[in-house]
């Protein structure tokens, strides 16, 4: 986790969400903290945080880190895929490739029977 710098200011979650841009709701500055955001180059990103008895608390600094590490993981992602000129596809999920698998199995076993 972050090291909180000593002047840094601690802010509740719900005045975070307030100084947010595009104005998200507390929960969701809550899900980007526990649960963070997927890059789009497959990287977990999540916000910065403390727990101080029953309260949550961020700071501007983690935010602005959040936001930071955010856009760097885009730029790294945007890099990758025009680097060879072509944008690459993603490999297919577990549940896409079974899918693919069931349908190849159906197409030979159509072509065994001579349909």
């Amino acid at each position: 986790m972050h090291e909180q710098q000593q002047n840094e200011e601690l802010i509740p979650l719900t005045e975070a969400a307030r100084h947010t841009p595009g104005r998200p709701s507390a929960n969701c500055i809550w899900r980007w903290c526990r649960k963070g955001v997927l890059s789009r180059c497959g990287r977990r990103v999540r916000l910065g945080h403390i727990r101080i008895g029953g309260k949550i608390f961020t700071s501007g600094v983690w935010l602005r880190e959040f936001g930071l590490e955010l856009a760097a993981a885009d730029v790294e992602h945007f890099q990758r895929d025009h680097s060879d000129g072509a944008r690459q596809r993603h490999p297919p999920s577990p549940t896409q490739q079974k899918r693919l698998e069931q349908i190849e199995d159906a197409r030979q076993s159509l072509a065994a029977s001579g349909i």
